[in-house]
């Protein structure tokens, strides 16, 4: 699954009832690991946000079931504003976008979305893209391509090893 199929899907309770919605995934790209999922509840002008590690989730379909009741989470710590619950480095909405490098500094593309095993946390590949809008192509990449991640994300890989798996 990839992630981007993963966010806005709406969450349930324990008893079937309506929660919220996934609005983020708090994720450590070099363990590739999902650690968290954070759940928006309310408006969108009155909108609060509350996090479950992965180990609350009771089952992944078209809905995302907690293991909670709706007393257990009317009672959960929630907040206005999604920073206070993780920095903005460690959720997936920071990577998406951000610049790919090759090991030797040319910049080959963006992070366009990751794919995952929600029911282990797990994060299976990098998801980049390269290329303009006529000439687009994508490639995978696993956390044991990546060098460092930081304002940019760069790859152990060269530009010509990019290039041999980039696909159409």
């Amino acid at each position: 699954m990839k992630v981007s199929e993963f966010i806005g899907m709406k969450v349930i309770d324990i008893e079937a009832r309506d929660v919220g919605k996934v609005e983020d995934l708090g994720v450590t790209i070099k363990e590739s690991l999902v650690e968290q999922i954070f759940i928006s509840i309310g408006s969108t002008f009155g909108k609060k946000y509350f996090a479950v590690r992965t180990d609350d989730i009771a089952a992944i379909g078209d809905y995302v079931q907690v293991k909670f009741d709706s007393e257990t989470l009317k009672n959960m710590v929630k907040t206005d504003k999604l920073d206070d619950l993780a920095p903005k480095e460690q959720r997936f909405n920071s990577l998406e976008g951000k610049v790919v490098l090759t090991r030797e500094g040319v910049e080959i593309g963006k992070i366009q979305d990751l794919v995952i095993d929600p029911e282990g946390s797990i994060i299976h590949n990098v998801v980049i893209t390269m290329g303009g809008t006529f000439n687009r192509k994508h490639f995978h990449i696993s956390n044991n391509d990546i060098s460092e991640i930081g304002d940019y994300m760069i790859l152990k890989l060269s530009k010509e090893q990019i290039e041999e798996i980039a696909i159409s």
